[in-house]
């Protein structure tokens, strides 16, 4: 059965310059973090709640990559990154109840599927994420992590109740837009895979509604926010148009 309590979890935006994309996205309002630095790799993320971010990444070193944690997710992502020739979207990911569940149901659909756990064994934490390789690589992979979403979420909230930072007034992720030469066709693909509804070309996806539109080339090309300046025209930020909604 579909994964009916799949959520948005992240987005990547991958990039070439990590310090300037979070410069980038700190002046539009969007604050950054650094985040993992790790052989080869490094990330930042715009925080958008307790649960839901934007990651920015960044490989300085592929071959150093070889022997980080992320070595076998980097390497099936690599030649999307490698597609994208520059800084834009990569592709996003879905928070499900239980990734290994959700790559047998899918497998048992015809999907070819690639399973990797990542474990940071001196936090006793990790994830297992779920790749499907037959369709195309801007949709997004499934994510569970150890301890779940939302125990990571209440931990979170406790640590910014303790610093006094309040979410109050932060800009909201409320879209991904991608582009497509089919978006009704692609719209029911997508919903079919995650196990949400779709209707027309708008994919409901909890945290993060996906919207397909005409255009070339097919792949994800920006963001909805609402909480910027919405009488602000369409913005570009390292290869993503960030809109703006009242």
């Amino acid at each position: 059965m579909p994964d009916h309590t799949a959520t948005f979890d992240h987005l990547i935006h991958w990039v070439s310059a990590l310090d300037d994309a979070m410069a980038s996205y700190d002046a539009l309002g969007l604050p950054t973090h650094a985040a993992l630095t790790m052989p080869g790799f490094r990330n930042a993320a715009w925080g958008v709640d307790d649960e839901r971010y934007v990651e920015l990444a960044v490989v300085d070193d592929w071959d150093a990559v070889t022997t980080s944690k992320y070595a076998d997710s980097l390497e099936i992502l690599k030649p999307a990154i490698g597609a994208l020739r520059g800084p834009g979207l990569l592709t996003f990911a879905v928070d499900v109840p239980n990734a290994r569940a959700t790559a047998a149901r899918l497998r048992a659909a015809g999907h070819d599927v690639d399973d990797i756990e990542v474990r940071f064994e001196e936090r006793n934490a990790g994830f297992v994420e779920v790749f499907v390789r037959d369709v195309p690589t801007y949709f997004p992979f499934f994510i569970t992590y150890d301890p779940p979403r939302a125990e990571i979420a209440r931990l979170r909230a406790e640590r910014r109740a303790a610093q006094g930072i309040s979410l109050d007034g932060r800009p909201d992720l409320v879209a991904l837009l991608i582009r497509s030469a089919e978006p009704e066709a692609d719209a029911r693909l997508l919903a079919d895979l995650v196990g949400c509804p779709a209707d027309g070309s708008t994919v409901a996806l909890p945290g993060a509604e996906v919207r397909f539109e005409q255009g070339a080339p097919n792949g994800l090309y920006g963001i909805v926010v609402r909480g910027l300046d919405p009488a602000a025209a369409p913005t570009e930020v390292l290869g993503m148009t960030v809109v703006a909604e009242s």
